[in-house]
């Protein structure tokens, strides 16, 4: 099994810190007056910070001087907006390289693998590393804007599923910024599952899609017999969505996965980005698209998002959605560079009962 490596913190990631830092200095105030004490002279922060459970004031001071965070805020106002050191931003590092030539090459190493006869009774092992930005409108700030909340926790996933989806399987989900054997963890149990109308639910099903890149393609844009694919780029967007959906939630097998990387590179509007980053912090090649996004955004179009490949092996490392704009309000915390999130793919493989390990 694959551990997670040593990672840099994506984009966005100091931000969080920077901002939890600065909100548990507030709590502490907070509690200092309830308590009828006289808190330490400290400037409130006037930016927006995020609205999720974290460690004591003390883990976020001692973070925060390790990575070096500056916590300032220039002295012109409310409009201002928190300094952001150039090692959050993603560089602009688009390249020239054809998109189909690339996915054609990783489509002849994906078919070359190999996969053993898999049973009704085991299990499709997974574990992934999760990055999620939110808004909350619940929680807002005298300046009218909303906190912001990660959606999911930056830690470890790991979930054995079961083949057929006809036994139950097991979740199990780490602490903030822990691998999978590391700290403490939360498992819940995973139901029988039924099978997906437009999606593959499990690996049972997914051997059911076509294995030829032309029966792919129709199944990615969802194309009856002799149906023409629309042009529309909406119609693009969501088979690209279909593709990326697909790569990081399931299993597939060789011919399959060859099939799907020859039926992408026909969708309009692909281009490749190098030194692309998922969110255990691995770098690669990727074929994006603008507009596409695995999560909510209130900005699809400022965004765009990455299938990251790593350029030695060819194998599939996540996806990760890119901001490509600049804030779009006072109350738009997210800027060009920083991550909206991202699924790591750490490791998958088949294993003959929950718990178990490839």
């Amino acid at each position: 099994m694959s551990t997670i490596p040593e990672k840099d913190l994506p984009p966005g990631r100091h931000r969080v810190l920077r901002e939890h830092l600065m909100r548990e200095i507030t709590n502490e105030m907070n509690e200092a007056n309830e308590a009828n004490e006289t808190p330490p002279p400290v400037r409130p922060p006037l930016w927006r910070r995020p609205a999720f459970v974290a460690p004591a004031l003390a883990g976020a001071l001692s973070v925060a001087v390790v990575l070096g965070v500056t916590v300032t805020r220039d002295a012109t106002g409310p409009s201002a907006r928190p300094g952001i050191a150039s090692s959050d931003r993603a560089p602009d590092t688009m390249s020239r390289q054809n998109p189909a030539e690339l996915l054609e090459r990783i489509a002849r190493t994906a078919e070359k693998g190999r996969l053993s006869r898999v049973r009704d009774n085991q299990f499709v092992y997974s574990e992934v590393d999760n990055y999620h930005w939110k808004m909350d409108p619940g929680l807002r700030f005298p300046d009218d804007c909303a906190m912001t909340a990660e959606g999911h926790p930056y830690g470890v996933e790991q979930s054995w599923k079961s083949v057929d989806g006809q036994s139950e399987g097991l979740r199990r989900e780490y602490a903030d910024g822990k691998g999978s054997g590391d700290g403490e963890y939360t498992e819940n149990t995973i139901a029988r599952q039924l099978p997906g109308k437009t999606m593959p639910e499990y690996f049972r099903q997914v051997e059911e899609l076509p294995t030829d890149p032309e029966g792919m393609y129709r199944w990615l844009y969802g194309l009856e017999p002799g149906e023409r694919a629309s042009g529309k780029r909406a119609a693009d967007v969501k088979a690209y969505e279909k593709v990326a959906t697909l790569l990081t939630s399931q299993l597939l097998p060789p011919k399959t996965a060859a099939a799907l990387y020859r039926a992408a590179a026909r969708i309009p509007g692909l281009f490749v980005v190098n030194d692309a980053r998922d969110a255990a912090g691995r770098r690669g090649v990727a074929v994006a698209m603008k507009g596409a996004s695995l999560s909510w955004t209130p900005d699809r179009v400022g965004a765009r998002s990455e299938l990251i490949f790593d350029e030695k092996t060819d194998r599939f490392l996540g996806e990760s959605t890119v901001r490509i704009s600049g804030p779009k309000s006072e109350c738009d915390v997210l800027d060009t560079g920083d991550l909206v999130e991202s699924v790591a793919v750490v490791d998958r493989g088949i294993v003959d009962e929950t718990g178990q390990l490839p």
